[in-house]
Parts: C-alpha cells; sequence; structure tokens
C-alpha cells in the first residue's frame, strides 16, 4: 500500500481503529487500485464504518467512488438541484408513464 495511504490513516483515524481500516482499504484490489483506495479514505471522513460500505462499493463498481470522490460537487447536471428531490422526480415520471 502506497506510503501516504499509510500516512493519511494515521493522522485521519483514532489509533484503535488503524490497523483495521488498513486491512478494509487494502482488501480493494481492483481497477485504479491507489486512486480508488485514496477516494475511499476521502469518502469515509475518517469514519471506520464509513470505510467498509465504500470498498463493498468499490468492488461492485470502482467508478461510483471515483465519481462520488472528485465529480459529484461539480457536476453541472446537479448544480443548484436536491439529488434526492432529482430522483424522486423521476420516480415520479416512471410511476406515471406505468399507470
Amino acid at each position: 500500500m502506497e506510503q501516504r495511504l499509510l500516512e493519511r490513516i494515521r493522522r485521519e483515524f483514532q489509533s484503535a481503529d488503524q490497523d483495521r481500516v488498513i486491512e478494509l482499504v487494502a482488501s480493494y484490489s481492483g481497477p485504479e487500485r491507489d486512486r480508488v483506495r485514496w477516494d475511499i479514505l476521502e469518502l469515509s471522513k475518517g469514519k471506520l464504518e464509513k470505510i467498509e460500505e465504500y470498498v463493498k462499493s468499490a468492488q461492485t463498481d470502482y467508478r461510483d467512488i471515483l465519481y462520488w470522490a472528485e465529480y459529484y460537487k461539480d457536476d453541472p447536471m446537479l448544480r443548484g438541484r436536491d439529488p434526492k428531490q432529482m430522483v424522486d422526480e423521476i420516480i415520479a415520471k416512471w410511476g406515471k408513464k406505468s399507470e
């Protein structure tokens, strides 16, 4: 694992959680490994319980992690909009079509 990842884990997580965080982050071995691992740490905001959630997401589709960590906040489709509201609107439209 990259030294910068280990240093970040030491800075952002309690010492009692660091070994578990390292184990979880190291369990991701898919594409763009170091970048995805870094973004998992970014998304977790120092919370151990979030690490496992994001590792599972990365194993399903690593591009989700890259999007959430690197692009989500600047996505022009979301600018000035509430993502949950957008999803609710889409579901409402689909519901009307099936009626």
